[in-house]
């Protein structure tokens, strides 16, 4: 039996080619913290983040009108394909992890990280990005070491940043498959795809679909229309398919919107109900949520009457469950979304939505659902 190596006693040419396997700084940062040699073999200035990457543009140049008769109006048209075409499109990645002090606890914190070209960025994990440096909190001590403690990633999410001067549409979600497949879906339910170096997106499903959210879950692809049916993106060589795999789950299409969630290795649809009929405001006020769960024995949608010791968080790049004995500021049984900024807590024991980032006590009671 050959006897065991310590770590630290690697030889170099094993170092060298581990060291450039690793795709993320906190990684590189953790690896040449084992030791000198292990230091010496990579460098932190030898790490390239592959993102941001540039990206088609989702949006068509805007349409012109038929009648050109008007000169004016033809500058105006060509103004705009100008400005279209100097549109910067840039796909970002986050990384999510759970940071936990080595030795002194069992539960941790939920953070994000953003790779960049110089440095690393802590995020709030409820928020896409922070409109400036001052903007971005501080949650860290000074004295933070990175070997002090465990980090174990969770999901890695994406965004797409635009640049643009003319005005374009919202893009509501943005999903990276295989590191190579980019899905999209649009803020009017349309759903595009687009491979890295393509030109452009191609528009998937019939023109009157409307989808709600996209998700990597088991090794595929799935998405989840306006009326609760699952769709399975079936992949080939050269061609996208939808192939209906799941059963109508949820209510009306037009009061609610659908996110898909895994937790603990089973799919969830979380239905967000929206009061449309909501007064003086520019969006739509969430008044409620239902959860329904895969049914493992059968094709149907179970209605879940709680989440047990589990969170459900909802963001705009991607949703995830947490459990509430392994990290801190979640409470069980809850669903936490953002809106308008401000992050709440839908408890599903009571029906009740609070203001999670206020110190206002202010309950909105739904009895409604």
């Amino acid at each position: 039996m050959s006897e065991s190596v310590e770590c630290s006693e690697l030889p170099e040419e094993l170092l060298q080619p581990i060291g450039k396997g690793l795709d993320t700084r906190i990684d590189i940062l953790r690896f040449r913290g084992v030791s000198k040699s292990w230091r010496s073999a990579i460098s932190c200035s030898d790490f390239i983040p592959r993102f941001p990457l540039n990206f088609p543009n989702p949006f068509p140049p805007p349409l012109r009108r038929r009648r050109r008769r008007l000169f004016w109006l033809a500058l105006f048209h060509d103004e705009a394909d100008h400005l279209h075409q100097q549109t910067v499109c840039l796909l970002h990645e986050t990384i999510l992890y759970r940071l936990t002090p080595s030795a002194s606890s069992d539960k941790g914190w939920l953070i994000k990280i953003e790779d960049c070209k110089c440095e690393m960025h802590l995020l709030d994990p409820h928020r896409e990005r922070y409109e400036s440096e001052s903007d971005s909190p501080n949650i860290l001590p000074s004295n933070f070491v990175l070997l002090d403690y465990d980090t174990v990633e969770l999901t890695r999410a994406h965004t797409l940043e635009i640049q643009s001067l003319i005005r374009i549409g919202r893009v509501n979600k943005v999903v990276m498959f295989n590191d190579c497949h980019v899905f999209v879906v649009y803020g009017d339910g349309k759903l595009g795809h687009a491979k890295c170096g393509d030109e452009s997106l191609t528009c998937l499903g019939e023109k009157d679909m409307e989808f709600d959210d996209v998700i990597v879950y088991e090794g595929q692809v799935y998405v989840v229309d306006r009326f609760g049916i699952g769709w399975w993106i079936k992949i080939n060589d050269s061609t996208l398919d939808l192939v209906e795999f799941w059963n109508p789950c949820g209510s009306d299409c037009l009061k609610t919107q659908k996110h898909l969630v895994e937790s603990d290795g089973t799919i969830y649809i979380v239905e967000r109900y929206l009061d449309r009929e909501w007064r003086g405001r520019h969006y739509f006020c969430v008044v409620g949520f239902k959860v329904y769960k895969k049914n493992e024995w059968g094709g149907e949608w179970v209605l879940e009457e709680s989440l047990g010791d589990r969170a459900f968080i909802l963001r705009s790049d991607c949703s995830l469950s947490v459990s509430t004995r392994e990290f801190f500021g979640y409470e069980a049984n809850c669903i936490y979304f953002t809106q308008q900024n401000r992050i709440h807590v839908f408890k599903l024991e009571n029906n009740s939505i609070t203001n999670a980032d206020l110190k206002e006590d202010k309950v909105y009671n739904q009895t409604a659902l």
